[in-house]
């Protein structure tokens, strides 16, 4: 199936401009106040060092560099003491950073402000542009605190956003879960997305399972999806997994050395944990961990798992780390809930899909390590499993693991799945989102279409030995 490349373009932030005085003694006056502050010191700085502006539009943008572009909050691992952001700028800052302050009702809050470095880079887009990347990760923040942070250059900055730590032991919070993204942007996801944060507007955090953009090396795509995103983006950390678009490089460029990972451009959009594979630094930022109030989200990479098998050595490497790696992090866990989010599904919803190799590698380890729930995309289509081991139906207080496949953008896949007959609840053309909730001992998803009608709903519910039974829920 052909999707044609959603093209877009992203207007320069420009400073607000003086208005005309109604007087020729005003005019006058106000051109010898443009005059002295195009001579002025404010003004040098902001232009090159070489030369001074010609002009007040060149000044306007030479003064615009620094302003900070799709600012975007990750997961950090230790989510009680640390949060992660990144941005991009129109050039090169000399002296990157973030600050950030404990919230008060009050604007008066300079005293405890604190400024943190930031790690810059560059990525070459596929206009042929240079795109100037940082990001940063706040640390040392208390448990469960509110903070205000904004990122920039010293004298360039974004607007002060809010967010919340976790607390550093289960408490009841909530989630967002988003499928494929994909096609369309701007233009119909950000309709679903402002929706879902309407019903969640206090989510910790938010999931979005692979396919973010239609073509990961797409710069304009990107932009999309900060768009799409909007101030959510800087204030509900983003808990990305890269899927098979997303690795996506331009057709004319050379092979990657490792195909199956996402292309720079989805790396500079998100600062993730670094605990993941240690002996595979290929899939760096492809294969994390978090801990938030009870519940460990594991993200992985399962473009590595796409192939019946490694196609050569490095490959092989990253393959069995991956792997290795995924046992211990779910058997070194310590707590009550277990999430896991790959793109690829288990069980496929959508016409002549199977990822059979993918589910004889992975579903044993969800048994053995009675993962709770399994959040993929891939398929444009809705698909909720009764609790499954072995790849059978199990009794609702039986050890076993929910999986779901759902979508957030417009692009649609017939719905006609290998595995109906596992399928407890199931959708096709609309626009999906998630909100999960965790209380303790229950876990309640609900999966609503856009327009806000409940599509799907349960609970699962543990008892003292952390034992799971599964409740079906009324659609109200």
């Amino acid at each position: 199936m052909n999707h044609a490349e959603t093209q877009s373009t992203e207007g320069a932030l420009q400073p607000e401009t003086a208005a005309a005085m109604p007087s020729r003694r005003g005019f006058l006056a106000a051109s010898a106040l443009l005059g002295a502050m195009l001579l002025s010191p404010l003004w040098a700085v902001a232009a090159s060092p070489a030369t001074a502006p010609a002009s007040v539009a060149t000044a306007e943008k030479a003064v615009g560099v620094g302003l900070p572009q799709r600012v975007t909050l990750t997961c950090a691992a230790d989510m009680a003491h640390a949060i992660s952001a990144t941005w991009r700028s129109a050039g090169p800052l000399q002296s990157a950073q973030g600050q950030i302050a404990p919230l008060t009702a009050g604007p008066k809050f300079e005293a405890t402000i604190q400024s943190v470095p930031a790690e810059a880079f560059t990525i070459e887009t596929d206009s042929g542009e240079t795109a100037y990347q940082y990001n940063l990760t706040f640390t040392g923040l208390t448990p469960d605190a509110q903070y205000c942070f904004r990122v920039g250059d010293g004298q360039s900055w974004s607007e002060w956003n809010t967010v919340q730590t976790a607390l550093d032991k289960p408490k009841p919070f909530s989630f967002l879960y988003f499928g494929d993204v994909q096609t369309d942007i701007r233009s119909q996801c950000s309709r679903a997305v402002r929706t879902a944060f309407r019903h969640a507007p206090d989510a910790r955090f938010v999931i979005c399972a692979g396919d973010l953009v239609n073509h990961g090396h797409n710069d304009s795509q990107w932009g999309e999806f900060s768009d799409a995103f909007g101030f959510i983006a800087a204030t509900v950390p983003c808990l990305p997994t890269p899927g098979n678009h997303d690795t996506k490089r331009p057709e004319k460029a050379p092979e990657p050395e490792a195909p199956y990972t996402a292309a720079p451009a989805y790396h500079a959009h998100f600062h993730v944990p670094a605990n993941g594979p240690k002996n595979a630094p290929i899939l760096n930022g492809e294969a994390y961990y978090v801990d938030c109030q009870g519940v460990r989200v594991i993200s992985l990479n399962s473009n590595v798992f796409d192939d019946d098998a490694p196609t050569d050595a490095a490959h092989k490497q990253a393959w069995d780390a991956l792997l290795a790696w995924l046992e211990e992090v779910l058997a070194n866990n310590p707590n009550r809930w277990t999430v896991v989010t790959h793109h690829h599904p288990i069980y496929s919803t959508s016409k002549g899909r199977d990822n059979a190799g993918l589910r004889n590698l992975l579903r044993p380890l969800y048994d053995k390590y009675k993962v709770d729930l399994v959040l993929q995309g891939h398929d444009h289509s809705y698909g909720r499993t009764h609790k499954l081991a072995g790849d059978q139906i199990v009794d609702p207080a039986a050890p076993g693991t929910i999986y779901v496949v759902s979508v957030l953008g417009p692009k649609m896949y017939p719905f006609k799945p290998k595995f109906e007959s596992l399928m407890a609840a199931t959708a096709s053309e609309k626009q999906l989102f998630q909100v999960i909730e965790v209380d303790g001992d229950t876990l309640s998803y609900k999966s609503r279409s856009i327009d806000g009608q409940l599509v799907d709903a349960f609970q699962l519910k543990k008892d003292a030995s952390g034992a799971s039974t599964y409740h079906p829920a009324e659609k109200t």
